[in-house]
């Protein structure tokens, strides 16, 4: 099975409008039923006309599009009017988005050069999810074989303190700290950073030449590179992962009998292909795939992600774009207003280009869905437009009120745009009043200043740790450990995060008992292992507080707590 769409394009001249005039009569039909249930022959016409593109899509041999067909056709056939509301409502949503789909598809085809049939897979998936079947793995229409895997030599764990089970279940834990991150959409570089942490260490506890070394040295591989290369972390790769941590499970459940279990082949398969998919110029990477007599894939993610993208319309970035596109014409006018200021005449050079500035930024404001701060400013350029009726003079009031609308709407973009253009975010500061917003904008900038003060100490914390460890345990480069996990702990009092302070000025003491001694403990490497963990833990739980909305969820801190009180370092009961 070939990665590539073969196109015959005279062929599909000849059918594409006829089928895409198939695909809209089904979608209709299709919504005809969801507006009346007991409208069975609607559902009946709808299932037929899928029938007919399946069949038309077979005679053109457009295998990729045929396959998202037959899903689409084998769910359409399961929609049954008394089943459940939630069920009945994921099919008709995955059927419906499908039509969208395919009718992109045919339109990409001849758009692209690339034709890669992946760009399917997540609707194929979404299809079958709604049967409760398994989706299919990344790699589907990849031509792999996995061939035996050596793996580099590791340093094997002492576990003199610890059981394999009780290891393996505190980097579960971390790993899953990380992959529920990744679920909700968090930052991704600190969720794959915990979930490589913790497989490194699996990968450790199993050695090098168990039937598991090779999932757990390619899965560290790919977290890295994953997050080297900025990979879209999409549903079929959060599926990978999620899978990935029930190989863990049987490792915590099994102790050491769990890695003589041979892995998932279409585990393995998926993570070359990611590597392949990556084009990272690693040499790690060439050695598997050359191993493997993989050939390099003529695209890369970013195109992969690119090529999705067509499929769907506008993309996050897109209005990311937006946002970017706001804050320069927002700035040209305030310039433009601060100049009208200062000449002591209050009088606007360019008046008619002013507002037509001011107008696209209206516009652009309700195309992203920020209503309240559009009509806002409509009303204003509607006041300026009186500006230049013969005999009116521009008072101070008038340029103050322009000013003031100004801001309001620069908190509003800088809002929206520090919150990712989250659609929360969108209705929360179209609810808010001017005065409110403002002001929320002005504390959200100051509380990201106290975060990244808060991450830049945990930063160098990281540092002295590594330089401390390299240097054959030279204190003198954690001689300032304690007193930076100090003001970090500051930090965190003035958020109000006291279980994170708490955990901080543990790990101070921890350096103070530990590591400012003049003889070290026996097992200091591993000991700095688990102080590390905790640290990591820390960052993450840093990384993931929202600057509007500090109520977190303090569980990301239970790494940092099992890890210290590892260390002997519990927290206080009460």
């Amino acid at each position: 099975m070939s990665y590539k769409e073969t196109v015959n394009f005279q062929s599909l001249n000849v059918i594409q409008d006829e089928l895409v005039s198939t695909i809209d009569n089904s979608a209709r039909f299709l919504e005809q039923f969801v507006e009346s249930r007991d409208d069975t022959h609607s559902l009946q016409e709808c299932i037929e006309g899928v029938r007919q593109i399946t069949g038309t899509l077979e005679v053109v041999e457009l295998s990729g599009a045929k396959l998202a067909s037959t899903e689409l056709l084998e769910t359409a056939m399961e929609i049954t009017p008394g089943a459940s509301e939630t069920q009945l409502k994921r099919q008709l949503e995955a059927v419906s988005n499908t039509f969208f789909v395919l009718t992109r598809y045919l339109e990409y085809l001849r758009q692209s050069t690339h034709c890669i049939k992946d760009v399917l897979l997540t609707t194929i998936n979404q299809l079958r999810r709604a049967r409760g079947e398994m989706p299919h793995p990344e790699s589907y229409f990849q031509e792999l074989t996995v061939k035996p895997l050596k793996t580099p030599p590791v340093e094997p764990l002492d576990l003199s303190n610890e059981t394999v089970e009780s290891m393996v279940r505190r980097l579960r834990h971390m790993y899953q700290v990380g992959l529920i991150g990744m679920l909700r959409g968090k930052a991704a570089g600190p969720s794959l950073h915990l979930m490589r942490r913790a497989i490194i260490r699996m990968h450790r506890l199993a050695g090098d030449n168990k039937p598991t070394s090779g999932l757990w040295w390619l899965t560290e591989l790919v977290l890295e590179t994953m997050s080297e290369c900025k990979m879209e972390l999409n549903p079929q790769r959060q599926f990978l992962f999620s899978k990935i941590e029930r190989e863990m499970a049987q490792a915590e459940k099994l102790g050491n009998q769990g890695f003589d279990a041979n892995p998932p082949e279409w585990i393995l398969e998926d993570l070359i292909h990611l590597l392949n998919l990556s084009q990272r110029n690693d040499p790690r990477i060439k050695a598997v795939l050359n191993g493997m007599g993989i050939a390099p894939l003529p695209y890369d993610h970013e195109t992969l992600a690119h090529e999705a993208a067509m499929l769907n319309g506008p993309s996050a970035h897109t209005i990311q774009s937006l946002a970017k596109v706001l804050q320069t014409e927002l700035s040209s006018s305030k310039k433009i207003l601060e100049n009208a200021s200062l000449t002591g005449e209050n009088a606007v050079d360019d008046l008619d280009g002013f507002r037509e500035g001011l107008d696209r930024i209206a516009g652009i404001l309700i195309m992203v869905g920020l209503l309240a701060p559009g009509r806002v400013l409509k009303e204003e350029i509607a006041r300026i437009a009186r500006w230049s009726d013969e005999g009116h003079t521009v008072t101070d009031d008038e340029i103050n009120q322009t000013a003031n609308v100004m801001l309001y709407i620069d908190s509003a973009v800088l809002d929206l745009e520090n919150a990712k253009l989250g659609d929360d975010r969108i209705e929360k500061a179209n609810d808010l009043d001017q005065q409110e917003l403002i002001a929320s904008s002005q504390l959200g900038v100051a509380t990201k200043i106290v975060v990244e003060e808060c991450e830049a100490g945990l930063a160098l914390v990281k540092r002295a740790l590594s330089a401390f460890t390299e240097s054959d345990y030279d204190n003198g480069h954690v001689r300032n450990l304690a007193t930076t996990l100090d003001s970090v702990r500051g930090g965190m009092l003035v958020l109000n995060k006291h279980q994170a302070a708490d955990v901080l000025d543990r790990s101070r003491k921890f350096v103070d008992d530990t590591l400012m001694q003049k003889d070290y403990p026996a097992a200091l490497k591993e000991l700095l292992e688990t102080f590390a963990d905790a640290i990591i833990s820390l960052e993450y739980y840093l990384n993931s507080l929202n600057i509007y909305n500090l109520n977190s969820d303090e569980s990301v801190l239970q790494i940092a707590e099992e890890s210290l009180a590892a260390l002997g370092y519990q927290a206080e009961e009460g």
